[in-house]
């Protein structure tokens, strides 16, 4: 339940134009919980690997609009 609502939050803190961003993760939440609890192999390297990519991508992001937004949270 938090990580949905924290997906959910994603667009109205970082602004509507990453609803996509929060589709995206949500679809990738919902294949993980398919994979995990009803049968293995629904997922593939290939969206394993873009997956991590864009997490990595959105650290950054996330970490630029912590900084500018709310500098004392941000990390070193």
């Amino acid at each position: 339940m938090a990580r949905s609502r924290t997906l959910n939050a994603l667009p109205h803190i970082l602004g509507p134009s990453r609803q996509g961003d929060a589709d995206y993760l949500e679809g990738c939440r919902q294949k993980r919980n398919t994979v995990e609890y009803d049968h293995a192999g629904g997922a593939t390297k290939q969206d394993a690997e873009e997956l991590i990519a864009f997490g990595h991508e959105l650290r950054v992001e996330v970490l630029a609009w912590l900084r500018e937004k709310h500098a004392g949270l941000a990390p070193g």
